[in-house]
């Protein structure tokens, strides 16, 4: 199995985020059900209530070692699902704003951690740096510089946080900086918001996949697009119920998505905010959704030939 987004901060460990909360004192550790505050316990009704879940975590771990069991422990956790190939992101940025650590020191623990676990368990991971959305197109620039201070690290770039926010488009600068430099591109587009941000992600910002994009199928054009230009859509489907975007997994558009000759790998987003596996996911396609074994393997090999590796 490969998965390709998943994000390092909805992946901690509850366990671990509720230890470290009681050493430090943190908020959760006094929370009547900390667990309602990091995991979704079904529908949310939007995507902001979802992301209030996963970044209710990081602002425990206020350490650069934190970051390096964490990120370590979220390989493990991938290795023992199964995975075969992981793409892990993950905003410094964001981390810095929660913690107060500089984005270098979290990048720098990170793939320490990750670097660590996958020589032990033999998954092979790579990274992709988000830009966030939520921080205004005036800091895109200095989130992209701060993840080429690091350019080795990274294998793409991704634009993420409050989709219905500030356009796509006036990260245009930041991603031409990001592309300039060899990075792969993907960006979150087609979820929060409708087709038009999905354009708006391949015109002005060059992505090669769309992180989601299920509401691609609200547009024949845009499907065609994708079709033809073999641009994947990385979906997790879980994670589209808990932000409402799907109804239900019987109404999820994924069949519709293949039926259109769109490119589409299972992905887990927020493995911890949604209590998921990858492998689960996959179990949930065939036994919900109904696709055959020839469907499944369509969407293995979608995986395989988007991954950003090498």
């Amino acid at each position: 199995m490969i998965d390709l987004h998943r994000h390092l901060e909805g992946s901690l460990r509850v366990s671990t985020v509720l230890e470290l909360a009681h050493r430090d004192g943190h908020p959760l550790a006094v929370a009547a059900d900390p667990e309602d505050l990091l995991v979704a316990r079904g529908p949310l009704g939007g995507l902001v209530p979802f992301l209030d879940k996963v970044d209710a975590a990081p602002s425990a771990l206020p350490r650069p070692q934190d970051w390096e069991r964490a990120a370590a422990e979220v390989v493990r956790d991938a290795a023992d699902d199964g995975l075969g190939y992981l793409e892990l992101r993950f905003s410094p940025w964001f981390i810095r704003r929660e913690t107060g650590l500089e984005p270098e020191a979290v990048i720098d623990a990170v793939a320490s951690g990750v670097h660590a676990a996958s020589a032990g368990t033999g998954l092979p991971v790579a990274l992709i740096g988000i830009l966030l959305r939520d921080l205004g197109p005036d800091q895109g620039v200095a989130q992209v510089d701060t993840l080429l201070s690091r350019r080795e690290v990274f294998c793409a770039v991704d634009l993420a946080g409050n989709e219905a926010g500030v356009p796509a488009a006036e990260f245009a600068p930041a991603f031409a900086k990001a592309r300039d430099a060899g990075l792969h591109v993907t960006v979150h587009a087609g979820e929060a918001a409708g087709p038009h941000s999905v354009w708006d992600a391949i015109n002005h910002l060059g992505a090669e996949r769309i992180g989601h994009g299920v509401r691609s199928v609200e547009d024949p054009a845009l499907l065609e697009h994708l079709a033809a230009h073999g641009i994947t859509l990385e979906v997790a489907l879980t994670s589209n119920l808990h932000t409402s975007v799907a109804p239900s997994y019987r109404e999820h558009p994924l069949r519709r998505l293949l039926a259109a000759g769109v490119p589409v790998a299972l992905a887990t987003d927020d493995p911890r905010a949604s209590a998921i596996t990858l492998s689960g996911e996959y179990a949930t396609a065939r036994t919900e959704i109904g696709l055959s074994e020839a469907e499944i393997k369509t969407i293995e090999e979608y995986a395989r030939k988007a991954t950003f590796a090498g």
